[in-house]
């Protein structure tokens, strides 16, 4: 079993990362594109480590260096939770190849297997990418014992384990209860949000500070971070402290705990694995057709009516672009709670009011449908490009779909907001375009990104929605609005409305121009 356990693993890590793409594959054009891939995830890459630079050499100093490694252990299997609650589902019970597999001699454990590892390894390369830089700081700046550095790539090793178990869980836990019903798609869609919902209400009640934070706290700030790691997340405050004070005892009996954990969860997937997969896949037919009257629509009515039909068909793709509109209307709700007053009083110099339209369009712009509308076609990409339909069509489709999700969720914001800022007139214009024009941007250039990026042999929705170059440059999208905010706060000499109105022009233009642009596309170039 163990070489069965070792080839089925060589062939999910070779799928995920591309590799047979780049050494096997003769077209040149496909091998460009994996390159390039690999070019923008090295960029977020070199970003995301900035950042962590950036907030560990402010830990060392403000003094809070015993703290930084916990700390980093806790972010990493956050992020691996959060992120593995919506894909581990899909990726240990990966419908297409079940089929295959199931009729093959190979034992149900060594496929299981297979997947954690590929799971593993996936997060542990993550974990790598949030510790490492933080780690690399810590050590330059305390030069800690050997026995540090020793502790350090044991407890590296082990950090994905258990966050990997707990999403397992979940995931399989959301989709038992979901494929128990009709819609079980959308449910378990429902079931995720609502649980990532639960879990960030959960935390910031963990954190809250009660009173007033006072000058006793801010000098023991060590203790207080120490304390709230505590509550979220207590094996990341264990760790650390066996890291920082090189406790072998407790550093192997943590990962101990963690592989019999992990080993448990793997062994009770294995031995269901069948079950689930059946209650999973299976589907019910009603044979109840009665002929009614046949209704003709326009072809933009009737591709949008397929696009909607597509999306609520997946539910990592409802739940990955459905929870940036939630965010949103719970920042207004936020606002309209505490009050503007709360935000103003900030030690800050900037007029946090200012800040709001562009911080409610970047939480919209977080993860938009049309970034991977294209590749989720998958092999039936074909039918589309083959129909006498013209491109401006097709993308129009995908771009309302976008739209029609985030409106209500875009006027339930909008209200809030109103209610809690009591803006002039003018002040509510830019409140209501600036998101828009925004939003709109983003749908348009999520299209762009995904014709430079399609992918349609995937195996799994996962490897479309959470891994794609596309998806990950929809985020720009995010990015620019938060980036728009800052002429705002820093010229002073001229007016606010007047930088607002340009930067709504440069929005708007740059929409024009890659609208064009993607209905200019020959669609028979692309898959």
């Amino acid at each position: 079993m163990l070489r069965q356990i070792k080839n089925l693993s060589k062939l999910q890590l070779c799928n995920l990362f591309g590799l047979n793409v780049l050494r096997f594959s003769k077209d040149k054009k496909a091998k460009r594109k994996k390159i390039a891939l690999g070019l923008v995830f090295a960029m977020l890459i070199v970003i995301l480590a900035a950042y962590i630079v950036g907030f560990s050499y402010a830990f060392i100093l403000m003094g809070m260096s015993e703290v930084l490694p916990a700390y980093l252990i806790a972010v990493s299997s956050l992020v691996i939770f959060f992120f593995g609650i919506f894909k581990a589902g899909s990726v240990i019970f990966q419908k297409k190849s079940y089929d295959i597999l199931c009729s093959l001699p190979v034992p149900q454990s060594a496929i299981v297997i297979s997947r954690f590892i590929r799971m593993y390894v996936e997060n542990l390369l993550l974990t790598l990418a949030f510790m490492l830089p933080g780690l690399a700081v810590y050590v330059y700046f305390i030069q800690p014992r050997i026995s540090f550095y020793l502790i350090a790539i044991v407890e590296i090793l082990a950090v994905p384990l258990l966050p990997i178990t707990a999403a397992t869980f979940l995931g399989a836990l959301v989709s038992a209860i979901s494929s128990r019903m009709k819609h079980k798609n959308l449910v378990s869609a429902l079931l995720s949000i609502l649980l990532v919902l639960a879990i960030m209400l959960g935390s910031s009640q963990l954190t809250a500070v009660e009173g007033e934070v006072s000058m006793e706290m801010l000098a023991n700030l060590s203790n207080t971070v120490i304390s709230l790691l505590g509550k979220i997340y207590p094996p990341a405050v264990i760790m650390g402290s066996a890291m920082v004070n090189g406790d072998f005892v407790t550093c192997l009996a943590c990962v101990g705990a963690f592989l019999v954990i992990f080993a448990v969860m793997t062994a009770i997937v294995s031995v269901s694995f069948h079950a689930i997969c059946r209650r999973l896949f299976s589907t019910s037919a009603k044979h109840d057709y009665h002929m009614e009257t046949l209704k003709e629509k326009s072809v933009l009515a009737t591709l949008y009516k397929k696009e909607l039909k597509r999306y609520f068909a997946s539910s990592i793709y409802v739940t990955n672009t459905i929870i940036g509109p939630i965010l949103a209307v719970v920042f207004a709700a936020a606002v309209c709670t505490m009050g503007i007053d709360t935000f103003k009083a900030l030690p800050i110099p900037i007029d946090v009011a200012e800040l709001i339209p562009f911080a409610l369009a970047a939480i919209f712009c977080l993860m938009t449908t049309t970034c991977t509308s294209i590749s989720m076609e998958g092999r039936e990409w074909w039918i589309v490009k083959s129909l006498p339909i013209n491109t401006k069509t097709i993308f129009n489709s995908k771009i309302l779909l976008n739209l029609s999700l985030f409106a209500p969720f875009y006027i339930a914001s909008e209200v809030l907001l109103i209610i809690a800022l009591k803006p002039a007139p003018l002040d509510i214009l830019w409140l209501l375009i600036i998101p828009a024009v925004m939003i709109l941007f983003s749908c348009v250039l999520g299209i762009t990104a995904n014709l430079i990026f399609p992918v349609f042999n995937w195996e799994s929705e996962t490897a479309v929605v959470k891994q794609s170059a596309s998806a990950m440059l929809s985020m720009c999208g995010a990015l620019l609005a938060l980036v728009s905010a800052v002429p705002v706060i820093v010229i002073k000499g001229v007016p606010a409305d007047l930088i607002k109105l340009a930067i709504c022009a440069i929005f708007a233009t740059a929409t024009v121009f890659l609208y064009k642009k993607n209905n200019s596309f020959d669609l028979q170039k692309i898959g």
